[in-house]
């Protein structure tokens, strides 16, 4: 008993890590809509469980069949795991046997004790109250073998079946719980590296890696608008680094406030910030990039005590031509605004080439 016991705890263990790999992103694990796949492999994974039984009593086995069931039903609700049943307990039938209103009735029971938590406990909460999640989840196992001692007439199986059933199942429960999220921690954390990687730490916008990662991917209606804020240097000595730390931190606010939902603002440089606006349609560059040079004359700074900022703008269509081109027309449009007189936009063409 013991060693089939084991290998079934082992087969549990080994299915649920799999079904972890099927995760490739912490939203994934924590979308509320029924993924089918997984839901047909949670199936699977019960009917696989149930291939190796162990024997606790002369004509009674126990397997862990209920625990990839309930965590379904935990994480998706009774709908979802009353699906995954259907090939359960078609197999069970199949069987046949004295037990198998028994199992229906335990296999009903966990998925709808499991579907009645389902809103009320976060499986994937970074703590969870153990005070309070313990015995509740220990409940929805409680459903199942619950019949075994009625139908035998043995009120001792309550010891001999019952209570065993109880433990391991509750026991492989909490080890596969623990594998999802670990999971879900690492896919957490891959997230966060991935974030921090491509994203500017006093702006808050984008940095120069995802700026070049997403001008790659420029479609040739697409603008390009390179921003240089005006006399930067003198904001870092006349008002401290501190300030100017505020200043790229308030601009990034600003630049994000002024976009539409897919247009996609960084901070790639020092004082350099890029906007690429995508699929603008029939509005003209220098209008799309005044409206941000006017915004910015507009906006208070608090770091600057009263005193106003400016910023100087080269735009450019992406247009036909290699990406370096692109580029270097932005470029040298924003150069250009600065040469004038800073504090404007200046239209880039391939003539500046």
């Amino acid at each position: 008993m013991l060693l089939t016991l084991i290998i079934n705890f082992c087969l549990l263990t080994t299915m649920m890590y799999l079904l972890s790999l099927t995760y490739k992103s912490a939203e994934d694990i924590n979308a509320t809509a029924v993924h089918v796949p997984r839901l047909l492999l949670t199936a699977v994974m019960a009917i696989a469980l149930m291939l190796y039984p162990a024997e606790v009593a002369p004509g009674v086995i126990i397997d862990m069949r209920a625990v990839p069931i309930a965590y379904l039903a935990l994480r998706k609700g009774v709908w979802a795991g009353l699906l995954a049943l259907i090939p359960l307990l078609l197999y069970r039938f199949h069987l046949g046997g004295a037990g198998v209103w028994s199992a229906v009735f335990s296999a009903v029971g966990v998925v709808l004790l499991g579907g009645l938590l389902h809103r009320s406990v976060d499986l994937f909460a970074p703590r969870l109250d153990w005070r309070s999640l313990w015995w509740r989840l220990l409940l929805v196992f409680m459903p199942n073998g619950i019949l075994i001692p009625v139908l035998r007439g043995d009120p001792a199986a309550l010891l001999t079946v019952y209570l065993p059933l109880l433990v391991v199942t509750y026991a492989g429960f909490l080890v596969s719980l623990g594998i999802q999220r670990n999971r879900y921690r690492l896919l957490s954390l891959i997230a966060t590296y991935e974030r921090q990687a491509h994203q500017d730490v006093l702006s808050a916008l984008p940095n120069r890696r995802q700026f070049d990662r997403d001008l790659a991917q420029m479609d040739a209606a697409d603008l390009l608008c390179l921003i240089d804020i005006d006399h930067f240097k003198k904001v870092n000595d006349t008002f401290g680094h501190a300030a100017g730390d505020e200043v790229l931190t308030q601009l990034g606010k600003l630049l994000r406030s002024r976009l539409r939902g897919h247009d996609q603002a960084y901070r790639y440089g020092g004082e350099e910030f890029a906007v690429i606006f995508r699929a603008p349609g029939t509005a003209a560059p220098e209008l799309l990039a005044e409206r941000l040079r006017q915004a910015v004359e507009q906006t208070a700074f608090p770091a600057l005590g009263g005193q106003p900022l400016t910023v100087s703008i080269g735009v450019t269509r992406r247009g036909s031509g290699s990406l370096e081109d692109c580029f270097l027309v932005a470029d040298r449009a924003l150069y250009a605004a600065k040469a004038a007189g800073r504090n404007r936009v200046q239209v880039g063409s391939p003539e500046l080439l």
